[in-house]
């Protein structure tokens, strides 16, 4: 029994890779906490700056994703995983080792989180495609829950861990710890055995420019592929919606403690792991294809209930709803994660990820600027409405999934070298 429980945990290969993303998972998550506070701190840097650090953090994945996908196809994609960690190893620990004789400049800072922000979207986006080749095709729900479970503990526990290490130990030792975390993550990946081949790709003379265009042109070509990209985009844009005005409708109009609003979005992120434990279940019962639409249409309705509060006494029930409905979008994750690997030619991995990472991720901003803007002109209850109307919505798109081949061919006027995994 021990040994089916395990599973893939077993697989010297992919216990590395796991280590690996946990330990890098958790890097990232703690810098994003860590890295602020050392402008708020040490450089008492205005809210300006302090805001200038968190879009430099971000922006990179607008402005390279693509071309990192293009990128990931033409080399040997665990070398690049572990030069990304160890750049960025680098690039934090020097943090601790100011450049300027009077500590770390807040121009230092700004390369840091730059340079950390363009390398995480290079691991990111290669890490995403180099897992069918440590696995097999029918393995891939597992490796994907059980990754998609580590970031989702990530995401709740580093931000944490982050604060307490500056709290306790100050900033200097905090930015150490996050570089060791990547690392660490470094020395796991280089523990895999497996051969880290060359993509077929990277023996052709294509300019870059024009396999980015091959790799966008597939996802938009592709009847499965588009359905979960543009559903996907029109659902991240609208939860944006939700998360930016939940803030304001509980503290600012209903008079509710800034910890309230904290244990909400805290309900979130147990949703997310509460999804990626029962995720390779769901894909298992109701198929991989049927658990990619399914988990978000059964879930999306929750959203409803945020607008609905009119109390702070009674926010613990859109917390309820929040925790269902992450639980919902993490479990179709999974299976849309695993499904888009099965699909998609091995030398085209890396600009699918990277075109479908742009898609979903570039709504984001939209939505968190949408919300803004219903704030501002009518209220946060508005916006909440519209949020929660738009994300059911967003999901029905999803329907067409239910039937057909979604394993079929590729379409015309996509070519590939390589087989694809069926």
């Amino acid at each position: 029994m021990a040994h089916r429980r395990c599973g893939l945990l077993r697989q010297h290969d992919f216990r590395s890779l796991w280590l690996g993303a946990a330990a890098s998972q958790f890097g990232a998550r703690m810098a994003l906490v860590a890295l602020p506070l050392v402008a708020v701190g040490p450089l008492h840097a205005s809210a300006w700056q302090v805001g200038l650090v968190g879009t430099l953090g971000t922006v990179a994945f607008l402005v390279v994703g693509l071309p990192a996908g293009a990128v990931v196809d033409r080399v040997r994609q665990r070398r690049l995983l572990i030069g990304a960690d160890l750049g960025r190893a680098a690039l934090v620990a020097s943090l601790a080792v100011p450049a300027a004789p009077g500590g770390v400049a807040l121009g230092q800072l700004y390369v840091v989180v730059l340079g950390v922000g363009v390398l995480t979207v290079f691991f990111d986006v290669a890490h995403q495609s180099y897992l069918p080749r440590v696995v097999r095709p029918e393995e891939l729900v597992e490796g994907n829950a059980r990754l998609s479970t580590t970031l989702a503990v990530a995401q709740v526990a580093g931000p944490a861990l982050a604060g307490l290490a500056v709290e306790l130990a100050g900033t200097g030792p905090a930015v150490l710890l996050i570089a060791a975390g990547f690392a660490g993550s470094a020395a796991y990946l280089a523990r895999i055995r497996a051969a880290d081949l060359r993509p077929a790709t990277a023996a052709g003379r294509s300019r870059l420019a024009g396999q980015i265009r091959e790799g966008v042109a597939y996802v938009l070509r592709h009847p499965v592929l588009r359905v979960l990209a543009l559903a996907g985009g029109a659902y991240n844009m609208f939860a944006l919606v939700l998360q930016t005005m939940v803030p304001v409708r509980l503290v600012s109009e209903l008079g509710a403690s800034p910890a309230a609003a904290s244990a909400y979005f805290s309900a979130g992120g147990a949703g997310g792991i509460l999804g990626a434990v029962v995720a390779r279940r769901l894909a298992r019962r109701l198929g991989q294809h049927r658990s990619a639409w399914l988990c978000l249409l059964a879930t999306a309705p929750f959203a409803l209930l945020t607008p609905l509060i009119d109390s702070a006494g009674r926010i613990w029930l859109a917390a309820g709803g929040y925790l269902l409905l992450w639980a919902g979008a993490t479990a179709s994750n999974v299976a849309q994660v695993s499904l888009r690997q099965r699909l998609c030619p091995p030398d085209l991995l890396g600009r699918m990820n990277a075109t479908m990472r742009f898609l979903l991720g570039g709504a984001m901003p939209l939505g968190a600027l949408l919300g803004t803007v219903l704030g501002a002109a009518a209220d946060a209850r508005v916006a909440l409405w519209v949020g929660a109307v738009g994300l059911l919505l967003s999901c029905l798109p999803l329907l067409r999934l239910r039937g057909g081949n979604v394993l079929g061919p590729p379409p015309a006027g996509v070519h590939s070298s390589s087989t694809r995994h069926t």
